[in-house]
């Protein structure tokens, strides 16, 4: 199972070479990787240069390539497509996936997500997150009632103080640099499950190449919140390279699933096959979902 997770901040070449990432920094030592080894890739600089076999080959294996913008934020995201070997056929059992079933799944996707979002709270001292519970409890099929919305007011009001979820701050670049990283390796998961990320069970945006993994990233999401709230970001006016690396370690930290503890990292690749899974047995009980584990995260 690939598990390494490369950020490349230097000016640098990169190529393939034997089946390994070949690392050559303007100033520094070669370095190699076993491709087979690396789940994602991360191009922080702005002076690298790849060749377009390395491209090929991280296709090949399944790799999530990240570019960034100026500010060092993930703004593109490169996949393999339809290198699973019965893509057609899982792609064709997304696509036939009933209403009432897509609903389900949603359904179950939130009260996850919620669940989640009141361990977070509860990690802290925080007492809402009781209601985060219960609003967890009562969530509908399809959730036609919105409690995301409601749970989401709470907890942003009490996860962190004086924040609005879009504000130009270092707490929401943190935010947006752990969610792209948590969705382009959801992406990765998915179309190395078969499935289409563009068709999705609740997000159904036609400009939008990720509907699916924008749903399925949703019990994800708190893992990053907690990484969040760990790294204390304070006065800073913007993210320090070990405010990244932390960021990028939540794929790697573990998480209960199925009532084992996995690495996020193989939670979002198992939680991609459960979904399948749900598709062919037509039953949202198929699809499991990551939760906290009883140990700490970061501490």
């Amino acid at each position: 199972m690939a598990w390494r997770v490369v950020q490349i901040t230097s000016a640098c070449k990169l190529s393939v070479k034997n089946r390994q990432l070949l690392y050559e920094p303007i100033e520094g030592e070669v370095v190699t990787l076993p491709l087979e080894d690396i789940a994602v890739v991360i191009l922080e600089s702005k002076h690298i240069l790849m060749t377009s076999t390395l491209l090929a080959e991280l296709a090949e294996y399944g790799v999530c390539l990240f570019s960034c913008d100026g500010t060092h934020t993930p703004n593109g995201v490169y996949t393999a497509f339809g290198n699973h070997s019965r893509h057609s056929a899982v792609a064709n059992l997304q696509i036939e996936a009933s209403e009432p079933l897509k609903k389900r799944l949603w359904q179950k996707i939130v009260k996850a997500k919620i669940r989640n979002q009141a361990e977070v709270l509860r990690r802290m001292g925080n007492r809402f997150c009781d209601k985060l519970e219960e609003i967890a409890k009562n969530i509908q099929s399809g959730d036609t009632t919105n409690g995301e919305a409601f749970a989401a007011g709470l907890y942003w009001d009490n996860l962190f103080d004086n924040f609005k979820r879009h504000d130009a701050d270092v707490t929401n670049a943190a935010l947006n640099y752990g969610y792209a990283i948590i969705r382009g390796s959801v992406a990765r998961s998915l179309v190395g499950a078969g499935l289409l990320p563009c068709f999705g069970l609740h997000h159904a945006n036609k400009l939008n190449a990720f509907n699916l993994a924008d749903d399925i990233i949703e019990p994800f999401r708190a893992f990053v919140d907690w990484a969040v709230v760990k790294a204390d970001l304070g006065e800073k006016d913007s993210l320090e390279k070990q405010d990244k690396q932390l960021l990028v370690s939540v794929l790697t930290r573990n998480c209960s699933y199925d009532d084992e503890e996995t690495t996020i990292l193989k939670a979002i690749e198992q939680t991609a096959y459960s979904l399948v899974n749900a598709f062919k047995d037509k039953e949202a009980k198929s699809l499991v979902l990551p939760k906290f584990s009883k140990a700490p995260l970061f501490e």
